[in-house]
């Protein structure tokens, strides 16, 4: 599954990537030191819009495991790799999968449009929901979830034409919306789908 969806992924994303103003990303992944000091009595909270207009926030998610992934729709690699496995933990999920929402947030809302994310979103799956807001909105749901990204911009005459490295693990959170683990980035979908069956296995969603 996954190598069918990185051949459509390699193929077809070539001219979103080259709309988003892709330039040659040296992707560094930025992970947490350590989750141990956030703050696990509460729930994250943040406000964003999904890709229709709608102003989301975490309430809108409550009730169900989440997945969340920031990236953005020029990353050339890391980010299709993720949302490849993503989509297949979810296939393989099964029935399983109606208690989770897979959500990609933006990283580059400069560039990656409502309209371009729901093209790029839709060659992976179509259950993976898309948020996007103002660089402030998403600074603050990136601090929330103690993940980062840097933006890399090789040639200062064309400020355009950046790369963006970023935090690449997939976080996993209870129906409450408080961090239960991340997944690594090169973890499989078997394994992903494996642990998050065992979790939900023993607190399911009423």
């Amino acid at each position: 599954m996954i190598t069918r969806r990185l051949l459509i992924a390699s193929t077809a994303l070539l001219p979103l990537m080259a709309r988003a103003g892709f330039a040659q990303d040296g992707h560094a992944d930025l992970e947490p030191e350590a989750d141990a000091g956030m703050a696990q009595e509460m729930p994250r909270r943040y406000m964003m819009e999904d890709l229709y207009g709608n102003v989301m926030t975490n309430e809108e998610f409550a009730g169900k495991y989440v997945l969340i992934y920031f990236g953005y729709t020029g990353c050339p690699d890391v980010c299709p790799t993720s949302l490849s496995t993503m989509a297949d933990a979810l296939d393989i999920l099964g029935e399983d999968a109606t208690q989770v929402t897979p959500i990609f947030v933006t990283v580059d809302p400069e560039r990656d449009t409502a309209k371009l994310m729901r093209e790029y979103l839709a060659f992976f799956d179509e259950r993976i929901e898309g948020l996007r807001g103002p660089k402030a909105y998403t600074d603050h749901m990136v601090k929330t979830f103690n993940a980062r990204y840097e933006k890399h911009i090789p040639d200062p005459a064309q400020p355009d034409r950046y790369s963006i490295d970023h935090t690449a693990s997939i976080a996993f959170l209870d129906p409450v919306g408080m961090l239960i683990k991340r997944y690594p980035h090169g973890t499989s979908a078997e394994d992903m789908a494996n642990d998050m069956r065992a979790i939900m296995a023993e607190a399911p969603v009423k």
